[in-house]
């Protein structure tokens, strides 16, 4: 390695950083100084970043090359469908490329990742990066908990839980957001061989107490439905698929022993009410109260593989952000459509969904 690479290599892996900082950081840099706009900071910088880190590799790893290749394909694709459909529905251009960044932008970073070839020390310095920011997502949402009991900080929700954003303060849903950051950290956490397991139970304890003091019980809904899927794509490993069912069948009976029995865990009982998952029941009402919507919209045989275009139905884009940025995009000729309004109303109006975002016809979908 050259003195060069080894320039280069080091840039680029400090552009990592600065990309991730943006990124993670945003949402409580903009909340603390009221400064709304540094929230679409990163839609300017992840590409930027990732830019000049494709433009600069210098690798030669054929696999590495593939990887990127493949990231690259992906978005490609993923861009053309978001301008098609939006051309289709006649969604203004802007709409498509916040909708593409949004969907995109987490495999924009990802790219600008695998496209260069770190050194051990640039390696390790982008690693510990991110465990910083884990660590610091956690502090700071176990520090909000009892700022907001105690009535210090209020940040939404029934209970304000939706405070418990950690980094992610204040965003509405931030305190899954936050959640399951330490949740994905202790899954990975537990793959590492040279860890002890009282570490690993250790971060796995405080990962599912954040889940608990957050509130954020649908994560573990997503992670039990994620598990069940893999089950199913891994049936032709049988000794994969029996670890996994095994796994599974141990710590859900676990975990329902614990919600009829532990005080702290009664919380997670709240859905297990028959009534509302019959055949005609408010559960299914709700919750596909926006698919019956989108469906009474469709004219062409081209919305069911298209959509009605990008932001014009309960998508973030749809729902929350052209809203709240319309003096921004409106000038920019960013379109909607009242569909993701209505739903909003009716969240707002109807007890079931004002209640739970789970029964909600946009968290979710």
């Amino acid at each position: 390695m050259g003195k060069d690479d080894k320039k280069a290599y080091l840039n680029n892996s400090t552009l990592i950083i600065v990309a991730f900082c943006v990124v993670f950081y945003a949402r409580i840099v903009a909340s603390t100084t009221r400064l709304s706009l540094l929230n679409l900071l990163h839609f300017l910088i992840v590409p930027l970043v990732c830019t000049i880190a494709v433009t600069t590799t210098r690798t030669r790893d054929s696999k590495q090359i593939a990887l990127c290749y493949s990231f690259l394909t992906g978005l490609a694709i993923l861009f053309g469908v978001t301008i098609t459909s939006a051309l289709l529905n006649h969604a203004g251009l802007i709409n498509a490329i916040v909708s593409f960044m949004m969907l995109g932008e987490p495999f924009i970073f990802l790219l600008a990742i695998g496209c260069i070839s770190m050194s051990l020390k640039s390696f390790l310095t982008v690693r510990n990066s991110l465990y910083w920011g884990v660590g610091i997502n956690f502090l700071l949402a176990a520090i909000q908990k009892p700022a907001i009991d105690a009535g210090r900080i209020y940040a939404g929700g029934l209970n304000g839980t939706d405070g418990c954003g950690g980094v992610f303060f204040v965003s509405g849903a931030g305190n899954y957001v936050s959640a399951t950051v330490s949740l994905v950290f202790a899954l990975y956490f537990s793959t590492r061989r040279q860890d002890s397991l009282y570490v690993k139970l250790a971060i796995a304890s405080a990962a599912l107490w954040h889940i608990l003091f957050s509130d954020s019980k649908q994560i573990m809904l997503a992670y039990g439905l994620a598990w069940m899927l893999l089950i199913i794509i891994s049936i032709k490993d049988i000794i994969k698929t029996l670890k996994l069912l095994i796994s599974f069948i141990c710590l859900g009976s676990i975990g329902l022993w614990c919600v009829q029995n532990v005080e702290a865990l009664k919380a997670y009982t709240a859905w297990a009410r028959p009534e509302l998952y019959g055949a005609d029941g408010l559960a299914w009402y709700a919750k596909f109260y926006s698919i019956r919507a989108i469906l009474d919209n469709y004219q062409s045989p081209f919305n069911w593989l298209l959509g009605l275009g990008p932001g014009h139905t309960v998508s973030r884009l749809g729902a929350w952000f052209l809203r709240d940025f319309a003096a921004i995009l409106g000038p920019l000729g960013s379109t909607r459509t009242s569909i993701g309004a209505d739903a909003m109303d009716f969240v707002a109006n109807f007890w079931l969904t004002s209640g739970s975002s789970l029964f909600s016809p946009i968290f979710g979908w």
